[in-house]
C-alpha cells in the first residue's frame, strides 16, 4: 500500500529541516531545488509500504532525514564527510562516512530503499563500478531511485553552443568534492545500470522546475521552458531499479 503524500507537512518539514538545517550547499541551493526533494519522495511515497523502511541517502543526507521525518524510516545516510553529517546524527540520522570512489560498500543487504540523487555525474570512475557496490548495499528486492542532470539537456546545448564549459576537469578525487566530471545519457546510464546487474532498468526524462541562480540563464530557462515538452531537453534523467 502506497504511503499517503500531504504537501503542507512537505513543505514545513523541508522549510524547518532541509532549508533551515546545517547542510554544505549556500542557503539559497535548498529553496531553489526544492522540486527536486519533492519529486523523488513523492515517487518514494508511491513505492514504499507503510512500515517503516531501512532508507539510505548517498549524498547530502536530506532524503534520509525527510524520510526520518515524515515517516520515521529507519534513515542512514552515507558521504565522504562534512560537518553536515553531525547535523545529521543530530536529527536521529545514522551517518556512514563512505568514499564511493575508493572503497568497497561498507553495508551488505541493508536496506530496503537507496536514494542516489545528483551523484554520480560527480565520480570520475565508471559508474557502473559504483553502482554495484550500492546494488550490494541493497536487500534482494530492494530498490534503487537515482536521478542525475540529462547530457541533453537544454542548458548543456546552449553552453556548448556559446562556447561555456560544461564539466570540470576530469581527475582523480581526493578527501573533497568534484564538480560535474561526467553527464549521462539515457542510453548510458541504462548500460551503466545494466552492466552493474540491474535487470531491465528504465529511465525517465524529467523536468524539476527551478529558478537558476544565474539572471541570464533565469531569463533563458524560462524564455525556452516551452521546449520542455520534448522529452529528450528535460534537466532530469530519473532510474528506478530493482535488485533480484
Amino acid at each position: 500500500m502506497a504511503r499517503p503524500w500531504d504537501d503542507s507537512r512537505f513543505e514545513e518539514r523541508f522549510r524547518t529541516l532541509i532549508a533551515g538545517g546545517s547542510f554544505n550547499e549556500e542557503p539559497g541551493y535548498y529553496p531553489r531545488y526544492k522540486s527536486r526533494y519533492k519529486d523523488l519522495l513523492e515517487r518514494y511515497a508511491a513505492l514504499a509500504p507503510s512500515e517503516p523502511q531501512d532508507v539510505l541517502d548517498i549524498g547530502g543526507g536530506q532524503f534520509a532525514l525527510m524520510c526520518k521525518a515524515l515517516w520515521n524510516d529507519r534513515a542512514h545516510a552515507a558521504d565522504i564527510g562534512g560537518p553536515h553529517l553531525d547535523y545529521l546524527r543530530s536529527q536521529g540520522v545514522e551517518t556512514t562516512q563512505w568514499n564511493l570512489c575508493g572503497e568497497a560498500t561498507p553495508f551488505t543487504d541493508r536496506f530496503d530503499f537507496i536514494f542516489f540523487s545528483e551523484v554520480i555525474e560527480h565520480l570520475p570512475i565508471p559508474g557502473h563500478i559504483v553502482l554495484e557496490r550500492i546494488k550490494a548495499a541493497l536487500k534482494p528486492g530492494g530498490t534503487l531511485i537515482c536521478s542525475t542532470p540529462n547530457l541533453y539537456r537544454l542548458r548543456n546545448i546552449v553552453y556548448m553552443a556559446t562556447g561555456r564549459r560544461i564539466f570540470d576537469h576530469f581527475r582523480m578525487p581526493t578527501n573533497t568534492g568534484l564538480g560535474h566530471v561526467l553527464e549521462y545519457s539515457e542510453e548510458h546510464l541504462i548500460w551503466q545500470l545494466q552492466t552493474a546487474g540491474f535487470q531491465n532498468p528504465s529511465v525517465t526524462f524529467v523536468q524539476m522546475h527551478h529558478s537558476p541562480n544565474n539572471p541570464v540563464f533565469r531569463a533563458m530557462y524560462y524564455l525556452g521552458s516551452p521546449l520542455f515538452l520534448v522529452p529528450r531537453l528535460r534537466d532530469n534523467l530519473v532510474a528506478i531499479v530493482k535488485r533480484t
